[in-house]
């Protein structure tokens, strides 16, 4: 009996147990390789400790038998294994050599798409958030960090990555389409602004809606409000743009439109405001047309 309770406490090979358990780990492995000692780690029991042994002396080449028994119902479990299995191969070097995985650089693409949805998202919303005591300041503040922020981002122009300003007057040039299918006001507004990258910024930060001021389409509006003119004419108003009397035949509404879009077109000498309001009235006098079952 005596010599049973020996060997229950006989400790397996490799394994030291120790006076005062560190974290709950109280079993050490550890074996000689090249005439040095490595530790193998801490474990919570002289199983899984025995274990850890048996892996080393696999790892270097001392007999394909693991030299500890492991008893039934205390093997570790998959994840052990593996984990287990890595942290040795380190510590006995073996992972030494292998070298890290490379890094791929973002594309162009991917690095856009990151500042306008994370970073331009993330400070139009704060600017928004702010926007109740100090309007002009927040947007101030979210301006300063774009543009902080496409600088840290863009910062390298190898591969086609387009210059921190440059990219956020693209930005600013899709925010300004997006909302109003408008490429001579995007023409506009870059030409005002787009030489500025703070000001850039500042319309990229400017919040879709304001608690206390216009939101971007309200404050585009205020500010380029003659390209805005012709949504306020009345719809019976066509003739009147179109210089027309009744009664209205197709041809006449085709050479009056004609005739007037030569006048009014910006490259002419007309203004965008007058183009505008001429092509709405021209869609208006077809809509008119259609309805009463004549061909333009």
């Amino acid at each position: 009996m005596a010599k049973a309770k020996s060997s229950e406490k006989r400790l397996p090979k490799g394994v030291t147990e120790l006076s005062r358990p560190r974290g709950g780990r109280k079993f050490r492995a550890a074996i000689r390789s090249k005439g040095i000692e490595v530790h193998l780690g801490l474990y919570e029991t002289k199983a899984i400790a025995a274990f850890a042994f048996n892996v080393a002396s696999v790892l270097i080449g001392r007999g394909a038998i693991p030299p500890n028994e492991i008893p039934h119902g205390k093997e570790p479990s998959a994840e052990d294994v593996r984990t287990i299995t890595s942290r040795i191969r380190r510590r006995l070097g073996l992972d030494r050599d292998v070298p890290d995985p490379p890094i791929e650089r973002p594309s162009a693409e991917a690095l856009l798409t990151f500042l306008e949805i994370t970073v331009v998202g993330f400070w139009r919303h704060q600017a928004a958030i702010d926007s109740g005591d100090a309007p002009g300041r927040s947007l101030d503040a979210a301006a300063a960090r774009i543009l902080e922020a496409a600088r840290l981002l863009l910062w390298d122009p190898r591969a086609g990555t387009p210059r921190p300003e440059d990219a956020l007057t693209d930005l600013l040039a899709r925010r300004i389409d997006s909302e109003f299918r408008r490429p001579d006001l995007t023409r506009e507004i870059l030409s005002d602004d787009g030489d500025d990258p703070w000001l850039v910024a500042r319309w990229l930060a400017h919040p879709e809606s304001s608690h206390s001021g216009r939101g971007f389409r309200e404050e585009v509006r205020h500010l380029y409000s003659e390209y805005f003119e012709a949504e306020t004419d009345s719809p019976r108003s066509w003739p009147d743009v179109l210089g027309l009397t009744p009664p209205f035949h197709p041809d006449q509404i085709r050479n009056a439109y004609r005739t007037l879009s030569k006048q009014a077109h910006p490259d002419r000498g007309g203004s965008p405001a007058q183009f505008v309001r001429l092509n709405a009235a021209y869609e208006q006098a077809l809509a008119y047309l259609r309805a009463r079952g004549d061909d333009a």
